[in-house]
């Protein structure tokens, strides 16, 4: 009898702990998505904030004495803009190309061409970002080139989420596969290129539990202003949703979406994932707030490819409008 009351008070005790942690974390969790609303009607702040950066270095561009240096300054324009505005990234990509080509400098070309390829991809045009990526020379810099191999790996996960056969989703996933084990095969181990593909590649397999584990530990190591920051976040979330775990999916892409909220990011998945996770839980109002804040950041940054998920968003659309009705 003693036996089964102390096991009683065990569950009892258990019980209410487990409670008392998802409670806590829910309470984190509101707080975090109140502040993620306020940083939304800022945005124009963080906005505003890019934009100086991006006239910074463009006045450093006027400056510039030698092509070289105006490569290497178009570079830095190049990865602001990637993710900001698609158009003008591309428009800095082929300036860099056409330098590069002036040049005669075959490895700056190389970057030229990626940096092509992968606007091209963000374009929703992956054939033809393919086809750019094979200009590009098999030197040995570029054999150990990991946005070279992260380009064709993002190209096929691109053509798996549209693949509308069966066939053409294996391949894209077995492509998606190699180049994974290519991607860990030259990263440095513990770079973030090297944790993100190896958590990746468990994932692949079912292993949700290692591959979180793995990435956690270095997330938890990484500092604020780590630029993979909101990828990690981004990555975490999907392992969970892959585990079926929504509230620690829920938890790091309300993370992710600050984090993207606050570099003025206009091409990003996660706060649309999170519109979708909480109008699953019922919160229309945020959920289609998120959505519309979301779809203007789609059409500002000119990143037509997302538009391909917006099937997803319009019950979402359509509960707000029926709510307003109502």
């Amino acid at each position: 009898m003693f036996r089964y009351s102390v096991f009683i008070l065990f569950c009892i005790c258990f019980c209410a702990c487990s409670c008392s942690g998802l409670s806590a974390a829910d309470k984190t969790d509101d707080a975090l998505l109140l502040k993620l609303d306020k940083m939304i009607e800022q945005r124009e702040v963080y906005r505003q904030k890019v934009e100086k950066e991006i006239a910074d270095f463009r006045r450093m561009l006027d400056y510039a004495e030698d092509d070289k240096l105006r490569f290497d300054i178009l570079g830095n324009l190049f990865t602001k803009y990637r993710s900001y505005r698609i158009d003008t990234a591309m428009i800095i990509a082929k300036e860099r190309l056409q330098l590069a080509e002036k040049l005669k400098d075959e490895e700056l070309v190389n970057q030229g061409v990626m940096n092509v390829a992968d606007v091209m991809n963000k374009m929703g045009k992956h054939e033809n970002a393919l086809i750019m990526l094979g200009r590009v020379k098999r030197t040995e810099s570029v054999k150990k080139d990991t946005y070279f191999y992260y380009l064709y790996h993002t190209i096929y996960l691109s053509c798996y989420n549209e693949a509308i056969d069966d066939a053409g989703k294996r391949l894209a996933w077995q492509k998606i596969r190699a180049y994974k084990d290519t991607l860990i095969a030259i990263s440095e181990p513990q770079s973030s290129s090297y944790i993100t593909n190896k958590c990746g590649r468990l994932s692949m397999s079912g292993q949700w539990d290692e591959a979180i584990r793995l990435l956690e530990d270095y997330y938890n190591q990484s500092t604020e202003d780590n630029p993979d920051r909101a990828r990690m976040e981004y990555l975490l979330a999907e392992l969970y949703l892959g585990k079926q775990d929504t509230l620690r999916a829920r938890h790091y892409l309300i993370l992710s979406s600050l984090t993207d909220i606050a570099n003025a990011k206009k091409v990003y998945m996660s706060l649309q994932r999170l519109a979708i996770l909480l109008f699953q839980e019922g919160d229309i109002a945020r959920a289609y707030n998120y959505i519309s804040c979301s779809l203007e950041d789609v059409n500002f940054g000119k990143a037509r490819y997302r538009f391909v998920d917006i099937a997803e968003y319009l019950p979402i659309i359509q509960a707000a409008n029926d709510a307003r009705i109502s």
